[in-house]
């Protein structure tokens, strides 16, 4: 399923950061179905949806459809509500390409402090839906 238009749109694509790192600004849609469910009253980002938002914008970054195969590391420290955090920036800090798919390093964080993390992630993507 794709979130992004729905669910999420791409606000902006980083620009001036550091040599290696790359990301993207966006915006959350607090009126979509699933925050209906998640949590009514209390919206919070589901943390599936952020894994979907990562493979999705790392496709756009590399132009090539890819899908999560293994997620070597999510540390979520703080919850995503779209309502408060409705913009924020996924941020990549590494991208490496190796014969069988593309590992990557990054963090979710609010755009105004790339300090304030709501996940730090580590996932490996392969070309082909498992």
């Amino acid at each position: 399923m794709r979130l992004n238009g729905d669910f999420y749109r791409v606000e902006s694509r980083l620009e001036g950061l550091p040599q290696g790192l790359s990301g993207f600004n966006i915006i959350l849609n607090p009126d979509h179905l699933i925050y209906k469910a998640h949590f009514p009253g209390q919206p919070v980002t589901p943390g599936v949806c952020i894994l979907q938002i990562i493979q999705e914008l790392l496709s756009i970054e590399v132009d090539i459809a890819l899908f999560i195969n293994k997620i070597k590391n999510a540390k979520f420290t703080n919850m995503i509500s779209p309502v408060s955090d409705r913009r924020i920036s996924v941020l990549f800090s590494s991208i490496t390409p190796d014969e069988d798919g593309i590992k990557a390093q990054g963090v979710v964080a609010r755009p105004d402090n790339v300090a304030d993390v709501f996940l730090k992630f580590s996932v490996f993507l392969v070309k082909e839906p498992f």
